[in-house]
């Protein structure tokens, strides 16, 4: 407890003293600049102009570059709490000391609002000092902590700034994410990570866990301490504002049921520049927590990955987010991370997807409604009447024969007699239609058709008769 009360006082005081006491201290020297040259103040425009500049500009790369050195890094930049790799990520792509770039457009800042004409004159000298101290002290202090990458990473990046010839991830929208989703999900989940050894500091690797909840993603991101970027559908970019938000937070979209050479090179470039790339074999998420499918594609990708294949179990994810519900609840997950494997063959890659399956479950914290759950159960477990279940707050009946469940807070359904059925295997209780059988949507449906940008083809009430789908006015033949 002592510890970590001294740890956060000498953030904060390192906090005040760069950004606080030491710009202060270069405004009074400034000013003294100015009465010694009788230097007029900075015309109102000029000074307003390079405040908002050096407010911006500073406080967003700054902001940037701590977020980065502590998603990325573990770490901060203070001496006594240095990153556990040497990060290369976000604005270090672009510079090797963007912290200084941002403390520097923060003394303009200061020159506007002060209308300081002698900050203006002394910045230059401010510059050089600082980039002095970095060559003299810092450089040889990285070099000596992280040798020969350093040394790789000094020849690649320039030491003010430069462009760099991959994108600059993460950004800052990511990072800000990252930090205001991480102690969320440990309120509110009790989020506990297993394994997290496993997972390399620095250096590609590719995630692939099991899928059963849309927080998934979220989940493995906070348990591994590592930005990850997720392999992700086409369909989660059907908006314009989903086509700008999920790249700028690491996704990689990919086109189901079909090729898509483009999002594998993504891939493998992403792995090349010792990223960690996340991947759920199954493709999406499952209905009732029983593990799905996975494609001979997915299989193919892992077997040419030339990267460690990192295995994650997921437990509990189902139970906050199941498929069928709008809303999550808060609910206990654990993120178990197993031991690293090299995938050279399909046996190897047949061992790792073993070793993800399993029903999700999970428990919540509070009831959940039930509405929503007539669309995993498309028959009565009981008469298995189909199109006969109603959902309502906290169960589910059957319209045909009456029989009524109470879903608790496990995602069991229990009925009057107090048996229970679990979400995980009542499907199998459930009839499958007759070929012969027509079918009918309890209201409209979209049909669209596309990749990463979806187009509608029809809407209206799904029919299937004699072999033959109908959308409205769409008719799909066999």
């Amino acid at each position: 407890m002592l510890r970590t009360i001294g740890r956060r006082l000498f953030i904060l005081a390192n906090l005040v003293g760069y950004w606080g006491l030491l710009p202060w201290a270069f405004l009074v020297a400034a000013q003294s600049v100015d009465r010694a040259l009788h230097l007029p103040p900075l015309p109102l425009p000029a000074g307003i102009a390079l405040a908002v500049l050096g407010i911006c500009a500073g406080s967003v790369l700054a902001l940037w570059a701590a977020a980065v050195l502590f998603v990325c890094g573990a770490g901060l930049p203070i001496a006594l709490l240095p990153p556990a790799r040497l990060v290369r990520e976000g604005p270090y792509a672009l510079s090797r000391h963007p912290l200084y770039l941002a403390f520097s457009a923060t003394l303009l800042a200061w020159a506007g609002v002060s209308g300081s004409i002698g900050m203006l004159i002394l910045l230059p000298g401010i510059v050089l000092a600082w980039a002095a101290y970095a060559r003299l002290h810092e450089d040889p202090v990285l070099l000596h902590r992280y040798g020969q990458e350093f040394q790789a990473y000094r020849r690649e990046v320039p030491f003010f700034l430069g462009a760099s010839r991959r994108a600059s991830w993460p950004g800052l929208l990511a990072c800000l994410a990252y930090l205001a989703a991480k102690p969320l999900l440990h309120i509110f989940c009790g989020l506990r990570a297993a394994g997290r050894e496993h997972v390399p500091l620095r250096g590609p690797a590719v995630v692939v866990a099991n899928h059963a909840g849309y927080l998934d993603p979220v989940f493995l991101v906070a348990a591994a301490n590592r930005p990850i970027r997720f392999i992700t559908t086409g369909e989660m970019s059907r908006t314009p504002f989903k086509r700008w938000l999920f790249p700028h937070l690491g996704s990689i979209p990919i086109r189901r049921y079909r090729s898509d050479p483009q999002s594998v090179r993504e891939v493998l470039r992403a792995l090349h520049h010792g990223e960690i790339v996340g991947l759920f074999p199954e493709g999406e998420r499952s209905w009732d927590g029983n593990p799905l499918p996975v494609s001979r594609a997915v299989r193919h990708l892992l077997e040419r990955v030339d990267a460690p294949i990192l295995p994650a179990r997921i437990e509990g994810s189902y139970a906050v987010l199941p498929r069928w519900a709008g809303l999550p609840l808060p609910g206990r997950v654990d993120v178990r991370f197993l031991a690293p494997r090299e995938a050279a063959s399909a046996a190897q890659v047949d061992e790792i997807l073993n070793a993800l399956r399993g029903v999700s479950g999970g428990r919540t914290v509070l009831h959940r409604s039930a509405h929503g759950l007539e669309r995993l159960l498309w028959a009565c477990p009981n008469c298995q009447a189909f199109g006969s279940i109603r959902s309502d707050r906290r169960g589910v009946r059957c319209e045909q024969c009456g029989t009524a469940w109470e879903l608790t807070r496990s995602l069991d359904l229990l009925d009057a007699d107090g048996q229970r059925l679990s979400l995980s295997n009542v499907i199998e209780r459930l009839p499958l239609p007759h070929p012969d059988e027509a079918l009918s949507s309890r209201g409209p449906v979209d049909l669209l058709r596309g990749g990463e940008t979806l187009e509608l083809v029809a809407t209206g009430r799904l029919e299937y008769r004699d072999g033959t789908l109908r959308v409205g006015e769409q008719s799909l033949g066999p």
